[in-house]
């Protein structure tokens, strides 16, 4: 494989050093691998690519200046990516994909939403409880700026922790939230909702803490729609995930279930359910990387 400089692992972000985070939709090959550019930006003088693998699923940054990419054309349609994003953003009445895309008999897939919230730190003790029971786990964090910004130190505390294996989920910048508004007309659904801030001001928070955005999405709420669905396969080029386990709503675990939790104290009650859970589901069970759900 031709050596390509693989940022991600020995680029150092600045905070708030990242200026012209665009959009792009490009491809390019590198020996039997393909892969597409979906975002370009800049940083310190230099262009580079937020790159993502169509086999594998995996992101990286990349410097513009090690690839010649080509304009995208059928053959990423016709990649696993491509297939994938056609079949998740049509799900948008369960807001995307809920369970796995491959036969997985013995595993699961632990998924933890990090909603703006007033309440202090996270769930730490079950955070240790379940790395105590089942040691390194694997979890996917959908997290948002505004939960970021009001939880620091929190936030350092869960990304350091060695005992954790973690996708960063996109889950919106904001995550407006109107309690007196019905579901049609409230999270992304709202009239006055900016797609485009909501979905690159979070990526550019995770790149500015050295956090290489993954390619999975979660709507706030869980609600999307037909357009929704559109935008996030056509221009963000992100899948979707649902839940078939949302545990706080007593939704059954089975093999291959996306299972929805909140690590941010604002749902408790799934908390301490899952806990009362986690011996006779970890007999049974396995937890995964959420790549594991989509790749054969």
């Amino acid at each position: 494989m031709r050596k390509i400089v693989f940022l991600a692992l020995i680029f150092s972000f600045s905070l708030h050093a990242i200026e012209n985070y665009a959009l792009t939709s490009l491809q390019y090959t590198d020996g039997n691998e393909s892969f597409i550019i979906t975002r370009t930006f800049e940083d310190k003088g230099q262009t580079y690519y937020l790159s993502t693998q169509t086999q594998t699923l995996q992101t990286m940054i990349i410097q513009a200046s090690s690839v010649t990419p080509k304009a995208l054309d059928k053959r990423f349609e016709a990649s696993h990516f491509g297939k994938l994003l056609n079949h998740s953003t049509a799900l948008y009445a369960s807001g995307g994909q809920t369970h796995a895309w491959v036969q997985t008999p013995k595993k699961v897939f632990l998924t933890m939403d990090m909603c703006p919230s007033r309440k202090n730190g996270y769930e730490s003790n079950f955070i240790e409880k379940l790395t105590r029971i089942n040691g390194k786990t694997p979890l996917a964090i959908a997290i948002t700026s505004a939960w970021i910004a009001q939880h620091e130190k929190a936030f350092e505390a869960l990304r350091s922790n060695p005992l954790l294996d973690i996708t960063w989920v996109n889950h919106t910048h904001t995550h407006f939230y109107d309690k007196t508004l019905s579901n049609d007309k409230n999270f992304m659904l709202h009239v006055s909702t900016d797609v485009a801030h909501e979905i690159l001001a979070l990526e550019k928070t995770l790149l500015e803490k050295d956090i290489t955005p993954s390619v999975f999405f979660r709507f706030p709420g869980l609600i999307a729609d037909a357009k929704l669905m559109k935008e996030l396969r056509e221009t963000y080029f992100l899948i979707p995930l649902g839940a078939d386990a949302w545990i706080a709503k007593n939704e059954a675990v089975k093999a291959g279930s996306f299972i929805l939790i909140h690590g941010n104290k604002n749902e408790p009650q799934g908390i301490a359910m899952l806990e009362r859970m986690l011996p006779d589901l970890l007999k049974r069970y396995r937890f995964e990387s959420i790549f594991k759900a989509f790749i054969p």
